[in-house]
């Protein structure tokens, strides 16, 4: 256990930072969407914006290959803007899939590829080696944790950066000797992810970011992996994460050395969620459903406001929570009518574009459930389904903690993925 007195030096070192993570994987959101982020982000309060696309090539895959001339300006342009809002950019570089950790050679590229984003205005790094194979690579170490805490001592000795912010391979649950070597041997001053007891947690209690503490010996940078749907994209599906955040402690804010919500591959569905979540963090009282509704009246223009409440309660399922209505007989006509209103009320058009599937789907619901003939798609998921691709076994002791999977009615009328 840390004691007080070490426990207060800790803390003094480590930056609070609550924001979010561009960590997902799929198609990266673009610079435009980026700015427009960063602009929300100020508002809500959050001070971070972490840079880190799993499928931006040059952040995991060649990591080794330098940016271009091109991405370093728009990189500037970002950071300009974000500073106007009040927002710090976190650059973060992925090396873990093929690092040789006693390479001195890819020790040099690493530091001179953060250096160089350094020079066009970033001061905050992060270095992340997630969903990597456990293997150490290269001699002179006795274990990953020890390979791993001698590259990001280095970087922040090396590189001076306001502050750095490490994802572990072992990012959640309580591994505790991997956990409690990084604790020892990383620098206090270094912020340590921690996702929960889980990679998409269905709840972090104050019992877990203690336990989590005491191994890591400063409190947990938290990862929180909502409302990221990247498990549903990548896979062809689109399904929203647009209710609440739920099933976190009252005093977060104060148990943690930071927080970072990874968003969903569309941006601007991300931002009704991620209102709440600046509540569930910043507010004396968190009440998510008075939250929600909050968050459309500031993100949707008023003449749609009505029917977006309307749609999110057709589109609110989570792994935290699967309630949401189903479109039965009883109400197609609302869900025809939902769906024709906000195509024409709804003044974000990149806003309309992120739903337009779900929409589609709700009319095609709609239908059958009237009598029409209709062959519904299972690319889309709403109204009453949650049915992620992954295994229940998976789901229960990696993935959420819980089996997160409703299957509606309606599902009779799939045909077979292999058709």
């Amino acid at each position: 256990m840390v004691c007080f007195n070490t426990m207060l030096v800790i803390l003094s070192r480590l930056v609070l930072v609550f924001g979010v993570v561009e960590g997902f994987y799929g198609t990266p959101w673009d610079w435009l969407d980026r700015i427009y982020m960063v602009e929300f982000l100020g508002r809500l309060g959050f001070d971070t914006y972490i840079y880190a696309p799993k499928w931006d090539p040059m952040h995991r895959d060649w990591w080794r290959d330098p940016y271009t001339p091109e991405f370093l300006d728009r990189l500037s342009m970002l950071v300009s803007a974000a500073n106007r809002y009040g927002v710090r950019v976190v650059f973060a570089l992925s090396p873990g899939l093929d690092i040789d950790y006693s390479s001195n050679h890819d020790t040099r590229i690493l530091l001179r590829k953060l250096q160089r984003v350094m020079e066009h205005g970033i001061e905050d790094l992060a270095l992340f080696l997630d969903d990597i194979p456990p293997i150490l690579r290269g001699r002179g170490y006795r274990s990953l944790a020890e390979a791993q805490a001698s590259l990001v001592n280095k970087i922040y000795g090396e590189l001076e950066p306001r502050s750095l912010v490490f994802c572990p391979t072992y990012y959640y649950g309580l591994k505790e000797d991997y956990l409690s070597e990084l604790g020892s041997l990383v620098d206090p001053g270094i912020h340590i992810i921690w996702t929960g007891m889980w990679v998409a947690s269905h709840k972090i209690s104050e019992e877990d970011l203690e336990a989590v503490s005491r191994l890591i010996k400063r409190r947990p940078f938290i990862w929180d992996n909502y409302p990221v749907n990247d498990y549903f994209t990548v896979n062809g599906i689109t399904r929203l994460h647009l209710g609440a955040i739920r099933n976190r402690p009252s005093n977060m804010s104060r148990l943690v050395s930071g927080y970072v919500s990874n968003p969903a591959n569309q941006p601007e569905a991300s931002k009704i969620p991620l209102y709440t979540i600046s509540n569930m963090l910043f507010e004396k009282t968190y009440d998510p459903e008075r939250s929600i509704s909050e968050a459309i009246d500031v993100i949707v223009n008023k003449s749609a406001r009505y029917w977006f409440k309307r749609f999110l309660e057709y589109n609110k399922a989570s792994f935290m929570d699967l309630d949401e209505e189903t479109i039965t007989k009883n109400n197609a006509e609302e869900a025809l009518e939902i769906a024709r209103e906000l195509r024409e009320r709804l003044y974000s058009k990149k806003l309309l574009r992120e739903i337009e599937p779900v929409l589609d789907k709700m009319e095609a619901i709609a239908r059958y459930a009237r009598g029409e003939t209709r062959i519904l798609g299972w690319r889309t998921q709403t109204a009453g389904e949650y049915n992620p691709p992954i295994t229940s076994e998976r789901m229960v002791k990696e993935i959420f903690g819980i089996v997160a999977r409703k299957i509606p009615w309606y599902a009779e009328a799939y045909r077979k993925p292999e058709q």
